[in-house]
């Protein structure tokens, strides 16, 4: 046992110094307008280092503080989680952007603090945590496996890692390539969360993935693995002779689904090519149904009631005709007539329904960017953004087409200014008669019939969402006919007139 085994960074003078000024610049930091903050600890864990860091006074902790404000103007207590790792000098394995402070303790010694959320070390020491299911000596932090995650090789220094975009609120993430992987192997990096504002009761987003998990789902990034940990919480107004010990999740890890490649570049990438998507498209569809089924299956589904029924078809009619009546002028003589014959129709229809759809929990504002490439026989799910109670799952279905009818607009528009001749939507970029003639076919793209494009990669999606696991029957139904029609009437008025839909992809369905 060396001098240093039994430091802890809290004990140490300036530590909570160093650390509230770093805390003062991170966006999941509690501020108010004035007032200076106080931290208490109130609970946390130490990790054993992982073998083979060159600090052999590596200290690995996380430190779970409630923030006051001395004021005493700043409303509640708030929880903040703070892993760090203390090195007795510089180090590549954090890095400078993860660096907090350098701390001097009583003895002279100097070290430096890292956040741990991005320390190797430290990433590899809660990874093993969770793969292991260790727990601590006082029994308040343990880490759980799932999904397999207790079958993976062990992690090891040889790792890489990067910041990513963080899906929930208020906390950070890191993606983690196991070493001896390639760049392309997603199957097998792992995406850490770390709630900086941990709770006893798990996010709905978290909640909803790991119901999901344990349900055997595919569709979405499955959790692998979690480290709980314990604090002390105090009754408002209260000491701390009332405190009660609570638990939470204090890392959540999980596939690394949602950094994988997503489905609008690699759709962009094809068009731009004049290559076809439409097998991914059904793929994307059956993804998505077998999503919508998954949730149904673990968290319940219900037909809609009578007034409910009365409800969605007033909403939908209504908003149907307000976006018409925005852009019928934008249409020429004939356009308008024969669209408004069929939003009359649709009108008529939608008062008329007696057909209650099932309601469930959805994402709802499912882009094609939100749909990832894990592996090449498998798609995933990407929750961010978050889950809709009580919604009919066409919504997804709806958004999705949609945002690849946006794309296709995008490409179209970069055609007609790059082309030296012109290009329209429905017969593709045209040859110039002046162009330089190849004899190499490759050297510039094929021409694209956009419309075409999208009329077939739309009705593969269709396809494969009917044959998924989910209840087709509500996009075969009037309202998502006129949810893509008020859609796609919005998106014409975007593309100041620009039309990417056919009639048949316009109305969805024979009428």
């Amino acid at each position: 046992m060396n001098q240093y085994s039994r430091i802890r960074g809290e004990e140490q003078p300036g530590f909570l110094d160093i650390l509230g000024n770093w805390l003062a610049n991170q966006s999941w930091f509690p501020t108010t307008p004035r007032g200076r903050r106080a931290l208490t600890r109130v609970g946390g864990l130490r990790l054993p280092p992982p073998e083979g860091d060159a600090d052999s006074q590596l200290l690995l902790e996380l430190h779970l503080f409630e923030v006051t404000n001395v004021e005493g103007t700043g409303g509640p207590p708030v929880r903040i989680s703070v892993p760090i790792a203390l090195r007795s000098r510089p180090s590549a394995l954090a890095g400078k952007a993860a660096f907090i402070g350098k701390l001097t303790t009583r003895d002279g010694n100097e070290w430096w603090v890292y956040d741990g959320a991005r320390d190797r070390a430290f990433l590899a020491a809660v990874l093993e945590m969770a793969r292991r299911q260790q727990g601590s000596r006082n029994g308040r932090s343990r880490g759980h496996a799932y999904a397999g995650f207790d079958q993976r090789e062990a992690f090891t220094l040889d790792l890489r890692r990067q910041p990513a975009e963080p899906v929930l609120p208020q906390s950070t993430r890191t993606m983690v390539q196991p070493s001896g992987t390639e760049d392309s192997d997603w199957q097998h990096k792992v995406v850490l969360d770390f709630p900086r504002r941990p709770g006893p009761r798990r996010e709905l987003l978290v909640e909803t993935v790991q119901t999901l998990t344990a349900a055997h789902s595919t569709a979405i990034s499955r959790v692998l693995g979690t480290v709980t940990g314990a604090w002390e919480e105090r009754a408002p107004g209260r000491g701390w002779s009332s405190a009660e010990w609570l638990t939470g999740n204090l890392v959540v890890i999980r596939e690394a689904g949602s950094e994988a490649p997503e489905a609008l570049t690699m759709a962009r990438e094809a068009l731009q090519v004049g290559s076809s998507f439409s097998d991914n498209a059904r793929a994307l569809g059956k993804l998505l149904g077998n999503f919508h089924a998954d949730l149904a299956g673990s968290l319940g589904a219900y037909p809609q009631t009578p007034e409910q029924l009365k409800a969605s078809a007033s909403e939908a009619q209504h908003a149907l005709l307000a976006q018409w009546r925005k852009v019928r002028d934008e249409f020429d003589e004939d356009e308008a007539a024969d669209l408004s014959e069929v939003i009359d129709l649709m009108s008529m229809q939608l008062r008329d329904a007696d057909e209650p759809l099932l309601l469930q929990r959805i994402h709802g504002q499912l882009s094609f960017s939100q749909f990832h490439r894990l592996t090449s026989d498998r798609w995933v799910v990407s929750e961010a953004g978050g889950f809709e109670e009580h919604a009919p799952g066409f919504r997804d279905v709806t958004t999705g087409l949609m945002s690849l009818a946006n794309v296709v607009m995008e490409v179209a528009s970069e055609a007609l200014t790059q082309e030296a001749a012109p290009a329209d939507l429905e017969n593709g970029p045209q040859a110039s008669e002046d162009a330089p003639k190849s004899g190499k076919a490759e050297d510039s793209p094929r021409p694209v019939n956009f419309g075409q494009w999208y009329e077939e990669c739309s009705a593969k999606f269709l396809e494969g969402y009917r044959a998924s696991d989910a209840d087709s029957s509500a996009v075969d139904s009037v309202f998502f006919r006129a949810a893509m029609l008020t859609d796609a009437l919005a998106l014409f008025s975007r593309w100041e007139g620009q039309w990417v839909f056919r009639p048949s992809m316009l109305l969805q369905a024979d009428n």
